[in-house]
């Protein structure tokens, strides 16, 4: 799914449902043709995560909502102990079902598994609920086999950490984005932050940085601080620029039409 489409998504479950012209106007004030927007929508309607009972109106369904939901709760894995036991995916999906097997691995990989072997996918942490959603939705149950438990290996956890998923470059993505939000974002959302308005500008820049923060979260395992390096930036990033999520969404005014988009942040 598109960074777009997540956005999107996430917008329309956090209220019982949005018309598309509010949503058009929304992504017009980010420089987004209306088309993209309605292009979009009709993709996810076609897969099963929006519903329209009402023309020119949207709600999220409960396979929309599962993979928001899914989503949303990686940023809570930060600072969660870990039990030293790993969750690990095997499968063996023919060439004939590509797509299925294709699509299996892209969840996998969102979800914040690491690939250890070809198709053998590992993670610190209990997604067996996940994992089994996503067979179902792809009718692969019975080629799939899920492992939970230690591993008995010479190898010492960090650089098997280090082997399955490329920490050492997503640490410098998030020194440059630490860098871009001191440097450039948050001297620019100041002035927005003490002049009164509608909170269509204010919603702007939320929706700017909730994407960062999506795109960065999809990518990160959200691997326990037990098997992460000392210098690991993640952490620091999610704070900061989850603090200014809530700052923007309190900024937004309560009679605003935004307001109801940003409610869980506040």
């Amino acid at each position: 799914m598109l960074s777009l489409e997540k956005q999107i998504l996430f917008l329309i479950s956090s209220t019982e449902g949005v018309e598309v012209k509010r949503l058009v106007e929304i992504y017009e004030a980010r420089g987004i043709d209306h088309q993209v927007v309605r292009n979009a929508l009709l993709h996810m309607k076609k897969e099963g995560y929006l519903s329209s009972k009402e023309r020119s109106k949207y709600e999220i369904t409960r396979q929309g909502l599962d993979f928001i939901t899914t989503i949303n709760q990686k940023p809570l894995l930060l600072g969660k102990p870990w039990d030293g036991k790993w969750l690990t995916v095997m499968f063996e999906v023919p060439e004939s079902e590509r797509k299925k097997r294709d699509s299996l691995r892209s969840d996998l990989l969102q979800l914040g598994f690491g690939a250890l072997y070809k198709s053998v996918y590992i993670t610190p942490w209990d997604y067996v609920e996940e994992v089994l959603r996503f067979a179902k939705q792809y009718d692969l149950g019975d080629r799939l086999t899920l492992l939970n438990g230690s591993f008995v290996s010479q190898e010492q956890p960090l650089m098997l950490v280090k082997r399955v998923w490329p920490l050492d470059d997503l640490n410098e993505v998030y020194r440059a984005k630490i860098k871009w939000f001191r440097s450039e974002f948050a001297p620019e959302i100041d002035p927005l932050l003490r002049e009164p308005s509608d909170g269509l500008a204010l919603f702007v820049r939320f929706l700017e940085l909730g994407e960062l923060l999506a795109d960065l979260s999809l990518n990160d395992p959200m691997l326990p601080e037990e098997l992460l390096d000392k210098n690991w930036l993640g952490r620091v990033c999610f704070q900061e620029m989850q603090q200014c999520l809530r700052q923007l969404a309190n900024s937004i005014p309560m009679l605003s039409p935004y307001r109801s988009f940003v409610a869980r942040f506040l």
